[in-house]
């Protein structure tokens, strides 16, 4: 069995302790809703593993893939008040009932 190695650059909050699948399921609601949370529609779930078998799950209105040898400025990666807004209105439809602070999260995933 090989590792598939990924790193991204996710705009977006950690959902402590939640389970992807539920997350997953409300969000596919949400996209098919039509409430004042619907903006939030275009938010993606990501599952991050690592090699000790930890599972997080990231939510995120925007993402940026990085090959293996790519280089970017952090300064490529702006705050939006409007991701912000998305990110905590599916945080919410999702039922996580902690705050969220979106921002741009590294993301290096190993599954």
């Amino acid at each position: 069995m090989s590792l598939d190695h990924s790193f991204l650059a996710v705009y977006g909050a950690e959902l402590a302790g939640a389970d992807w699948l539920h997350v997953y399921d409300r969000l596919e609601e949400l996209r098919g809703a039509r409430s004042p949370a619907c903006d939030a529609g275009d938010v993606q779930l990501f599952t991050v593993s690592g090699d000790r078998g930890l599972l997080r799950v990231v939510i995120g209105a925007a993402v940026v893939g990085f090959e293996p040898g790519s280089c970017m400025s952090v300064r490529d990666f702006t705050p939006s008040p409007e991701r912000d807004e998305a990110v905590r209105r599916a945080a919410a439809f999702v039922g996580h009932a902690e705050p969220v602070e979106p921002g741009w999260l590294f993301v290096y995933d190993l599954s």
